[in-house]
């Protein structure tokens, strides 16, 4: 499970174990990935702040130094700010406790950052600069007690001298910053100690797993017919880039969708036709646009639009018509978001449920933001844009992050640097549009939809170079992996 600071202080508060138990846990659970990593003749060096964080290191100094271990501890202050803190430092041999010119002189195989916990926020303190400096220059193996210090755990925020470590070891649960790791690379590996407190009875972080994948995926009827499973719209594509739409229509057809309706131009269509035998396709030129998409509209289940449209004359009167007709949820994606800028108000009038696509860019340029500001606090910009808009917002980047209007998210740990191609976003718009024809519940099937495009990425760099991934590798390995699954 994914929590909050906030929820993991519920947590804690919850608990009949005392703080000071707690603490104690900790450390016996630290110390014994330690000892199963490390033999006895391992230097250690346990880096300790002021809080809780810094008392569960120097109660693990206590149980490495009964073991045998070389352990030294480096206090950043002459005090702690917490009794159990305070007691645990108290506890130590005076000859173990060292100044930060004396571990300067010396040499560790281990350093473990006890330094903040997961009530960090803002920037590291002038006078402890200078170790965090020294720990990210040393060749030692760093281990991270709960979150890296000089990081937020909610946010993403970090510092730019925050800790690097080799592990992390998440206490209790993981937090949102464990799950950006391919945004930020504080570690290598992050592993979860679970702990005696009580679990949260609901966390705003939804969690998509292969079993939660399969448990999702609606069931396909021995009587059922082409139009049970939903029926879906994709619109696009213009002259110069009909390949976005037809990677739609490949997405929409992966996901499972059975009956699957395409509108594109009238000059365009020769081609998609000749590529795409199933879809009922409805050609438009200028002139008929309205007439052949309005109908569409109250017949299908969701509707996709925006990928390749960039020349589309209509493009304009297409999202208006969409938007102000639709009963049924609508899908924005490349152009169709392009349109919005300037217009953002547009979404607050419309009754039908939205889903944005946007990559980084596309969102800066959207709520007129730089992109290094988004990417410092990217889960509570795109929080307060998915309420303010009333919008489902499915932010792309390595860690993909889908956002309900009502504070929900998900961080996508599916995926590689092999869908950072031209392509892959339309792949995803048609998985999406397909999953959300079928299901009711619209954030689990964008949710669905996310993760199973990263876990296709995931399946096809097992057979094709990074380098040379193509949009059809990923259809292959998604039936190869409903096959496994017997889908």
């Amino acid at each position: 499970m994914i929590v909050t600071t906030e929820t993991m202080k519920k947590c804690e508060e919850k608990s009949t174990f005392s703080s000071e138990d707690l603490m104690e846990e900790v450390a016996f659970k630290l110390a014994i990935e330690i000892k199963k990593k490390h033999d006895i003749n391992t230097s250690i060096c346990i880096v300790c702040g002021q809080g809780n964080n810094g008392g569960d290191g120097f109660a693990c100094a206590r149980i490495l130094l009964g073991e045998g271990y070389n352990v030294f501890v480096l206090p950043i202050e002459s005090k702690q700010k917490t009794s159990e803190s305070q007691k645990n430092r108290d506890l130590l041999n005076k000859k173990n406790i060292v100044t930060f010119s004396k571990v300067q002189e010396k040499s560790f195989d281990i350093i473990i950052d006890a330094i903040y916990g997961f009530g960090f926020k803002g920037s590291i303190q002038d006078k402890i600069r200078p170790i965090m400096k020294w720990i990210n220059e040393s060749k030692s193996i760093v281990y991270s007690i709960d979150i890296n210090s000089g990081a937020e755990a909610d946010s993403g925020k970090y510092d730019r001298d925050a800790i690097k470590s080799t592990i992390t070891f998440a206490l209790g649960y993981l937090k949102p910053i464990h799950c950006l790791r391919k945004d930020h690379f504080l570690f290598e590996q992050v592993l979860c100690i679970p702990l005696r407190i009580p679990s949260p009875k609901k966390s705003d972080c939804i969690e998509m797993d292969e079993d939660k994948f399969i448990e999702g995926l609606p069931k396909v009827r021995e009587d059922g017919y082409k139009g049970q499973l939903g029926k879906a719209l994709l619109i696009g594509g213009c002259t110069g880039m009909i390949g976005a739409l037809a990677l739609n229509i490949l997405g929409a057809k992966a996901s499972g969708s059975t009956y699957l309706h395409v509108a594109c131009e009238e000059v365009i269509y020769p081609v998609l036709a000749t590529r795409e035998i199933t879809p009922v396709f409805h050609p438009f030129t200028n002139d008929t646009v309205t007439s052949v998409i309005r109908p569409l509209i109250p017949e299908v289940n969701a509707i996709g639009f925006g990928s390749g449209a960039t020349y589309l004359e209509t493009k304009r009167k297409i999202q208006e018509l969409v938007l102000q007709q639709s009963c049924t949820p609508v899908i924005l994606d490349a152009e169709a978001i392009r349109l919005l800028i300037g217009n953002l108000y547009i979404l607050k009038l419309i009754q039908t449920p939205v889903v944005l696509t946007p990559h980084l860019k596309e969102f800066a340029d959207l709520i007129g933001l730089p992109i290094e500001v988004i990417k410092a606090d990217k889960i509570k910009i795109a929080q307060e844009f998915a309420k303010e808009y009333h919008v489902i917002l499915v932010l792309k980047g390595p860690c993909t992050l889908v956002v309900s209007p009502f504070g929900e998210y998900y961080i996508n740990q599916t995926g590689n640097a092999s869908l950072a191609r031209a392509g892959s976003g339309d792949l995803l718009m048609g998985l999406i549009t397909g999953f959300i024809s079928q299901k009711k519940d619209i954030i689990t099937s964008v949710v669905m939809a996310v993760w199973l495009h990263g876990k296709a990425a995931d399946l096809a760099i097992l057979k094709h170079p990074v380098i040379t991934m193509q949009p059809e590798y990923l259809i292959e390995a998604i039936e190869e992996f409903y096959l496994s699954k017997k889908r």
